[in-house]
């Protein structure tokens, strides 16, 4: 074997750049085996996070006097078939984004809709927001997650199922929904999809 101060500068050139080759290939894998995985909806909002920082802060917990639920707005006319479900919901205080009610109307097996209540103005915000396996959501976030994790069956309990079962839990959808306030108005609007079971397998 020949002495590395033997060889010619060319090769030596050569040596140098196959090792940092190398080395670079070596700090590449261990930055990925080391690095946490993130899926795009994680990604959406982070991006969400930071282009809207006062939407996506902790809120602070309303425990003023909660306004009588309006079913007259025109915007969400089939939430007055709800009235009792959502009235007694709303009835229970905050329980989403601060000031807001989220309230479960069941559709049958495995089918929820949703609708979001601002408890300050008795304004119904948003109606129809469908669940298979229902919400994930809090008093301080303002993100709504459909069919979360750990509400679904695990993959081992969905092996077992006939491939009609499993095709309708496999196109379950996970949604994520954020309430924002701007200028005295407030919108729910999703901002990412994907499937239920997602980096379950």
């Amino acid at each position: 074997m020949h002495n590395f101060l033997e060889l010619s500068k060319g090769a030596k050139i050569l040596l140098a750049l196959a090792s940092l080759v190398v080395l670079a290939e070596g700090i590449y894998l261990y930055r990925i085996q080391t690095m946490p995985a993130i899926n795009s909806c994680q990604y959406i909002i982070a991006q969400w996070e930071k282009a809207e920082p006062e939407a996506a802060a902790a809120k602070e917990v309303y425990t003023g006097p909660i306004a009588e639920v309006r079913f007259d707005s025109p915007n969400f006319p089939q939430a007055k078939q709800f009235q009792s479900v959502i009235s007694e919901a709303v009835a229970g205080g905050p329980n989403f984004a601060g000031h807001f009610v989220i309230a479960e109307i069941g559709c049958g097996t495995n089918c929820q809709n949703h609708a979001v209540v601002d408890t300050v103005t008795g304004n119904i915000i948003a109606f129809g927001i469908p669940s298979e396996a229902g919400l994930r959501y809090s008093k301080e976030s303002a993100i709504i997650v459909t069919n979360p994790v750990g509400n679904t069956p695990a993959f081992k309990e969905i092996a077992a199922l006939s491939f009609d079962e499993k095709r309708t839990w496999f196109n379950i959808p996970r949604e994520y929904y954020v309430v924002t306030e701007k200028e005295n108005r407030v919108t729910t609007r999703r901002i990412c999809i994907e499937n239920a079971y997602d980096g379950q397998l």
